[in-house]
């Protein structure tokens, strides 16, 4: 079922930093309605003079959870719904007109996660099942046909390819592997831990650039392509092993963290440091603003850190946020079974790459 009672939110929440420390139930008491919350005045310019949240469409199903993908020649965004309460996993578009979703079919893709704009087609990161390997299949929206770039590595399967980007000055594609599609039941016991990889598409070569996770999940460049910033998502996993995929919780011990690394000859990862920890539920998609800002999809909306790991700001939308997507004049925002948009005067550092 689909609600189409739009609705917007234009409220703005300046946090007393000196009673958050002293007071819990003050710290936590803005995260249920949508609004925009001011850590510090840094973020107000990010916002602009007049930020709005849009809720554009709600259903009873977790429809918008991952991807968000800008796509010029089709003038829409692509996203994937959440495997909880979608199986198989749905694809989606939303037309950046209209605002019509639209339900879209690439038998290529099985059990899609994340994706990136590549090419101007859509990079999918095809999670795969028990007869099909995890792979990253790029599709073009236009005329529907979809290939596959790479299912394994030197013969062993991938786990469950989860989210991927692109480092546009040397073309090669970076993504994360780790084992979600083991714990929800649909591919088989991992050959491999949960690692990140580098690709390239002109020499076919595949290397390991990171490794020592519990969960990565989402990653993403700074604007000079000189950081990298990955998220490990460890505090969510079955909490009883695979059993019937559904078993998924939050361990509130387990990892919420994301990882900032050195690129060196923009090929090769150095200096792992811990760059931030989400304050609620886990850090999952990742994208930097033109200024170097971190933004990252929690458990209440979107939080943003300056490129310090200071925490700034938040887009709060009252549940998950597992991703978002920059395009002109806002923000997409996949909060599960509500699909928002945030209008705001940053852009996201792809915006004048890949949108205009």
């Amino acid at each position: 079922m689909t609600f189409n009672n739009r609705r917007t939110y234009s409220d703005i929440v300046t946090i007393d930093n000196s009673r958050e420390v002293i007071d819990p139930s003050y710290a936590v008491s803005f995260r249920a309605s949508p609004s925009f919350v001011v850590y510090d005045e840094s973020f107000r310019q990010l916002l602009g003079s007049e930020p709005e949240l849009t809720l554009v469409e709600e259903r009873t199903y977790d429809f918008a959870h991952e991807a968000g993908v800008y796509v010029k020649s089709t003038n829409s965004v692509y996203f994937t719904a959440n495997f909880q309460t979608s199986n198989p996993i749905e694809l989606n578009s939303i037309n950046s007109d209209t605002w019509v979703v639209k339900k879209l079919d690439y038998p290529l893709v099985t059990q899609a996660n994340g994706a990136c704009q590549y090419n101007d087609g859509v990079l999918y990161c095809s999670q795969g099942d028990f007869s099909t390997p995890s792979s990253l299949v790029l599709v073009n929206p236009a005329s529907e046909k979809a290939v596959t770039l790479i299912n394994n590595f030197h013969g062993r399967q991938f786990s469950s390819i989860n989210d991927v980007v692109i480092h546009h000055e040397t073309g090669e594609i970076w993504f994360t592997d780790p084992t979600y599609g083991y714990e929800q039941a649909f591919r088989p016991s991992p050959v491999l831990p949960p690692q990140v990889y580098r690709f390239n598409p002109e020499t076919s070569e595949i290397s390991l650039v990171a490794d020592n996770y519990i969960m990565c999940n989402g990653l993403c460049f700074s604007p000079d392509y000189k950081k990298l910033y990955v998220t490990d998502t460890g505090g969510v996993k079955a909490h009883a092993g695979p059993g019937d995929g559904k078993q998924f919780s939050f361990n509130p011990r387990g990892e919420a963290t994301i990882y900032e690394y050195d690129v060196v000859e923009k090929r090769y990862l150095t200096n792992r440091k811990t760059f931030a920890y989400a304050d609620n539920g886990i850090p999952d998609g990742i994208k930097c603003d033109e200024f170097g800002n971190v933004y990252s999809g929690c458990g209440d909306g979107v939080h943003v850190w300056n490129s310090k790991g200071r925490l700034i700001g938040k887009i709060i939308v009252g549940s998950v946020a597992a991703n978002f997507c920059f395009v002109k004049g806002g923000m997409w925002i996949f909060a599960e079974k509500r699909l928002y948009f945030a209008r705001l005067k940053v852009k996201g550092t792809l915006v004048t790459i890949e949108c205009e």
